[in-house]
Formats: structure tokens, C-alpha cells, sequence
């Protein structure tokens, strides 16, 4: 099932991007999210197919690290702090969230803050 990739995965940043302040992220990643417990009214079950990794770098600093599971929820919604170093670097300040599931399918979204 491949049903995540009809839900793009978006990040909004809330909030005034300056260096040395901190700003809300809010992050939506469009997966299913099955358990492998569910079954159909055939009787059939849905095979497992869960997020198993999330990673948030800033600036190429890993900034998050969340290793999930069938605990979450489909099309699973994260809100958390960033951050924002005093100086900027030299290749700017990036955003950049990646996504690994335990079929081995990735997403990954990119956003310039700076």
C-alpha cells in the first residue's frame, strides 16, 4: 500500500526566523501507518507498514531523532521547538526531515529558514 504517497509531507515553521531565537515546527508526514493488525472484511490482513525512523537536522546538526513504531498514528503530526543558532552558517540555515519506513520507502522535504 502506498497510500502515503497521495499525502505529501509538509513542515510549517511558526513563528519569527531570526538567529539565536527558537520557532515551532509542525510537521505532518503522510503514511497509513498499518499495524498489521487490521484486517478486512474479507478477512484478509493488512500487512505492517509503519514509520520506523524520523530525523530533523538544522544546519547539518541533528536536531531530532525519533524511532517509532506501530504506537503511531496514521499520517503522524509532530510539533517541536527549533532552535536557531547565533551565527549563520555558510551554506544558510536549512531544515531537512527525512522519513524511513520498514519497507525501506524514505520522504524527505528540504526547507531554507535563512
Amino acid at each position: 500500500m502506498d497510500n502515503h504517497l497521495a499525502i505529501p509531507m509538509r513542515l510549517t515553521i511558526k513563528g519569527e526566523v531570526r538567529l539565536g531565537g527558537m520557532v515551532q515546527a509542525v510537521l505532518a508526514i503522510g503514511h497509513a501507518m498499518e499495524s498489521g493488525f487490521r484486517t478486512l472484511e474479507s478477512g484478509q490482513r493488512v500487512p505492517k507498514n509503519v514509520i520506523e525512523r524520523i530525523t530533523v537536522q538544522l544546519a547539518d546538526e541533528l536536531v531530532l531523532l525519533a524511532e517509532t513504531g506501530i504506537g503511531i498514528s496514521a499520517h503522524p503530526y509532530m510539533v517541536f521547538p527549533l532552535f536557531l543558532p547565533k551565527d549563520l552558517p555558510s551554506k544558510g540555515l536549512r531544515v531537512i526531515v527525512t522519513w524511513v519506513d520498514d519497507k525501506g520507502q524514505r520522504g524527505e522535504l528540504a526547507r531554507t529558514l535563512l
